[in-house]
C-alpha cells in the first residue's frame, strides 16, 4: 500500500520527527557522563542522518525500516554512545501500516536487529553487577513488547484503512446495482405499456384490413398516437437521469400520477378491451412518490392483463381510499389465453418492479392467481411514506409481496 504525500501529514513530521530526535539526544546526554563537544556534534549528526529518512517512510517503509535498523545497530557498534529506538518504531509502524504480511514481517525481524545492541548498552551501564541479569531481562523483554505492540497497531491500522476502502467499494456496487435497476424499471414501465399494445393492435388491424379497412386504420392510427406517447415518455425519463443544467427549467417532467389512470383506461378500451373502474372513499392528494408508484403499478397490471387474459375477458380496477392508506387492484376474470403472445411480450420484470415500487414508499404489491378465478393484482400504499427508519422495519415484511406467482410476470 503506497501512500501519498499530504500536506497534514508532512507537518506533523515536521514536528514529530525533530521532537522525538530531540528527546532520544536528551536521553543520550542522561546517560553520558561527561560528554565533550566532539562527541556531542557526531552524536547529533548521527542522529539526524537515522531521523531523515523517517519522512519518507511512508512511501518507502521497508527501505526507510532497513536503513533505520542497519543504522541503529552499526552506530553503537562504532563506539558512539547513541542507542535510538524512537526511530526504529516510527519506521517499524509505518511498515506495518502500509506494506503486505510478507513484507511487514520482514520488516518485524529487521527491526528486532537493534534490540540486542539497545540491551547490551543498557546492561553495560547497570552500575550494580548483580542487576545486571535482571536489567538485561526487563531491557529484553520491554524492547520486545514495545515492537511487537507497534507491529501490532501499524497492522490494526492497515486492516482499519482496507475494510473501510472494502465497505467505500460494496456502498458503491449497491448504489450502482440500484441505479441500474432503477433504469430498468423506468424503461420496462415506458416502453412495456405502450409497445404491448402496439403489438396488440398491429395485429389486430393486419387481421381485418380487408374485411373492415376503417377499423384497421383507427388500430394503426392508435399505434402511432402509442408510439408517439412512448417517445414523449422515453425522453421525460432521460430528462430526468441526464438532465442538462440550461435547460433545467424547460425539462421538468410533467407529474406521473393516478390523475392519467382514466386516460390509461381510454386507450385499453380503443384497444377494444372492456375495462371497468370503481372507486371508493373520497380520493386524496398522495405525496408525489406514492401517486407516481400508484399508477405505474396499475399501468403494469393492465399491461399484463393485456398480454396475457384473453381478449374478451373484463378488467376490473378497484380503487380504496382510505385515511391512511389507499388500495388498488387489477382482477381478471378467467384464465389467460393467450400463450405465446403472453410469452413473446413477457420482459419478467413486471411483478418484479410492482414489488419493488410499492416497497420503495412503503407499501406492498402482490400479484397471483385470484382464489375466486382469473388474476389479481393487488397493492397497499401509504398516503404518506415513511420515513427512513420506518422503511427499514417494512423491508423484510414487504419481501414476500416480491415473489409474483402464476402467469403474469410482465
Amino acid at each position: 500500500m503506497r501512500s501519498r504525500r499530504h500536506p497534514s501529514r508532512l507537518a506533523v513530521d515536521l514536528v514529530a520527527v525533530p521532537v522525538l530526535w530531540g528527546i532520544e539526544l536528551q536521553i543520550t546526554w542522561d546517560r553520558t557522563a561527561e560528554p565533550d563537544a566532539t562527541a556531542t556534534w557526531v552524536v547529533v549528526l548521527t542522529a539526524a542522518l537515522l531521523y531523515l529518512p523517517l519522512f519518507w517512510r511512508r512511501r518507502r517503509p521497508l527501505t526507510v525500516l532497513a536503513l533505520v535498523s542497519l543504522g541503529a545497530v552499526a552506530v553503537p557498534l562504532l563506539g558512539f554512545a547513541f542507542h535510538p529506538v524512537f526511530c526504529v518504531w516510527l519506521a517499524l509502524f509505518a511498515a506495518a501500516a502500509h506494506c503486505s504480511d510478507r513484507n511487514a514481517l520482514l520488516g518485524l525481524a529487521l527491526a528486532f536487529l537493534p534490540v540486542a545492541t539497545s540491551v547490551q548498552a543498557t546492561v553495560r551501564d547497570t552500575p550494580d553487577p548483580s542487576m545486571r541479569v535482571a536489567t538485561f531481562v526487563v531491557a529484553a523483554l520491554f524492547l520486545t513488547v514495545a515492537h511487537v505492540v507497534v507491529f501490532g497497531v501499524g497492522r490494526w491500522v492497515r486492516w482499519s484503512v482496507a475494510q473501510r476502502a472494502l465497505v467505500a467499494r460494496l456502498a458503491a456496487a449497491r448504489a450502482e446495482a440500484e441505479e441500474r435497476q432503477r433504469i430498468a424499471r423506468e424503461l420496462h414501465d415506458v416502453v412495456a405499456h405502450a409497445v404491448s399494445l402496439m403489438v396488440l393492435q398491429a395485429g389486430g388491424a393486419e387481421r381485418v384490413m380487408d374485411r373492415d379497412p376503417e377499423r384497421a386504420r383507427a388500430a394503426l392510427r392508435q399505434v402511432d398516437e402509442l408510439g408517439e406517447q412512448a417517445v414523449t415518455e422515453l425522453r421525460r425519463m432521460l430528462g430526468l437521469l441526464s438532465p442538462a443544467p440550461s435547460d433545467a427549467a424547460q425539462t421538468a417532467p410533467e407529474p406521473v400520477g393516478l390523475q392519467r389512470l382514466d386516460s390509461l383506461l381510454d386507450h385499453l378500451r380503443t384497444a377494444g378491451r372492456a375495462v371497468e373502474l370503481c372507486v371508493a372513499g373520497e380520493p386524496g392528494a398522495l405525496e408525489p412518490a406514492v401517486d407516481e408508484a400508484a399508477y405505474r403499478i396499475a399501468q403494469e397490471a393492465l399491461t399484463n392483463a393485456v398480454k396475457h387474459a384473453a381478449p374478451d375477458r373484463p378488467v376490473r380496477v378497484a380503487l380504496d381510499w382510505g385515511p391512511r392508506d389507499v388500495e388498488l387492484s387489477v382482477r381478471t376474470d378467467g384464465a389467460g389465453a393467450r400463450g405465446r403472445l403472453s410469452a413473446r411480450l413477457s420482459t419478467g420484470h413486471g411483478v418484479r418492479g410492482m414489488a419493488e415500487r410499492a416497497r420503495a414508499v412503503g407499501g406492498e404489491a402482490t400479484a397471483g392467481p385470484d382464489p375466486n378465478g382469473g388474476y389479481l393484482v393487488s397493492a397497499r400504499l401509504p398516503v404518506r411514506p415513511p420515513g427512513p427508519g420506518d422503511a427499514a422495519a417494512q423491508d423484510a415484511a414487504a419481501t414476500t409481496a416480491a415473489t409474483g406467482r402464476g402467469e403474469g410476470t410482465g
